[in-house]
């Protein structure tokens, strides 16, 4: 057998091999093996089938804020004349919301009072009279009697304005004279409405006093 016979046959059966190994005619393997080597062997062909996640945009809810005009609230209207009262209680009656009437103290005037009240006249005069000492006009001295037998000083006028009451308590206090602010108050009529801003305004357009409410806590 010359040598060039002898590498053909060899070549030959190399080939056969090769081809019953490529179809594993040997038993080496199953397919099935023969794929989970190769996923091992490269595993960035591996894709994971499944339900693609919605934007981002689409899974937030929806944020925006509730409008503070229809929010329910406590509303209250005062210093209405009894006609108007009636009226607004009428209205909202209509609209099956409950308006509760009450009689409420109100501060409508402020005066500056020495403190605290004496227990005698003859002990508040002294004290007047040294208060004049200090500076203070006697014209603007006034004694009166409190309802439980005391006697307080008041100083100077009855002040329509609460911060002109300040100015002068700051100037009796500059003066040396201990005092405070007292309300004068008064009865006043009162109605509170549980209801939101934007349906009050409503139930009553084209009333005067439709806009003349404040939250029930101020």
């Amino acid at each position: 057998m010359t040598t060039i016979r002898f590498l053909f046959i060899l070549f030959l059966l190399l080939n056969i091999l090769f081809f019953a190994a490529s179809h594993n005619w040997f038993g080496f393997g199953s397919s099935r093996d023969m794929s989970r080597i190769s996923v091992e062997m490269y595993p960035e062909r591996i894709k994971i089938l499944g339900r693609t996640p919605p934007p981002e945009a689409e899974q937030v809810e929806d944020a925006t804020p509730p409008d503070p005009s229809e929010q329910p609230v406590c509303l209250a209207w005062s210093g209405l004349n009894p006609a108007q009262n009636n009226k607004l209680i009428s209205l909202f009656s209509a609209a099956n919301i409950q308006a509760v009437p009450q009689d409420v103290q109100v501060a409508t005037a402020w005066r500056v009072v020495r403190v605290p009240p004496m227990v005698t006249q003859e002990a508040a005069e002294i004290l007047a009279d040294n208060m004049v000492e200090l500076g203070v006009e006697k014209g603007s001295i006034q004694i009166e009697e409190t309802g439980d037998k005391k006697f307080l000083i008041v100083l100077g006028d009855t002040f329509k304005f609460r911060k002109n009451a300040e100015r002068h308590l700051e100037a009796m206090k500059s003066k040396g004279v201990n005092a405070s602010i007292e309300p004068r108050n008064t009865t006043e009529r009162r109605v509170e409405v549980t209801v939101s801003v934007k349906k009050a305004e409503a139930l009553l357009d084209g009333q005067s006093f439709a806009k003349r409410y404040k939250p029930c806590s101020s």
